[in-house]
């Protein structure tokens, strides 16, 4: 059932104002992001944008709200700003805030992409990969995962030592 309070009401009472950097904190729900969020009109929408569309007007099309604080879940409409998703990866870089190398959560995966590939043999012949095969054969994506499941006759994955 929807609130029968109004969204900015709502909005109003969901955060707090921190006397050390100004920030208004949300204290609604979060995304597990760290951003927050509140329903409007029954629609999910992030507690800094509305927070944005609120005290400035609506936000121009293909345009992020960049934090000037760093803080994910400031709501303050001093503190955010309208600019380019490029802007926004800058930012994040030279303040630190974007992790990469080791630290990175894709670090390393795509060096194990390779070893996950299963060599098949496909019409009497070997490939090192499905995909591999699909290709030099010039079949759609799919055709041989296919017939390794139904068709064990044109189809066979390789097992290791064979």
């Amino acid at each position: 059932m929807p609130s029968p309070e109004a969204p900015y009401l709502r909005f109003l009472k969901g955060f707090v104002v921190s006397p050390d950097t100004g920030c208004w904190l949300w204290e609604g729900s979060t995304y597990q992001n760290g951003y927050g969020w509140l329903k409007v009109f029954g629609s999910v929408v992030s507690a800094h944008r509305f927070s944005y569309e609120l005290h400035k007007g609506t936000i121009p099309d293909g345009l992020e709200i960049l934090h000037s604080c760093d803080v994910k879940h400031c709501v303050n409409p001093d503190h955010l700003r309208a600019g380019s998703h490029a802007e926004n990866m800058a930012e994040a870089a030279e303040r630190g805030r974007m992790r990469s190398g080791a630290d990175h959560p894709q670090f390393g995966k795509l060096q194990q992409r390779p070893k996950q590939a299963k060599p098949v043999r496909v019409l009497g012949k070997d490939y090192e990969s499905i995909k591999a095969a699909e290709r030099a054969l010039g079949l759609g994506g799919g055709t041989v995962r296919y017939w390794l499941n139904h068709n064990p006759y044109r189809a066979q994955l390789i097992e290791k030592g064979r």
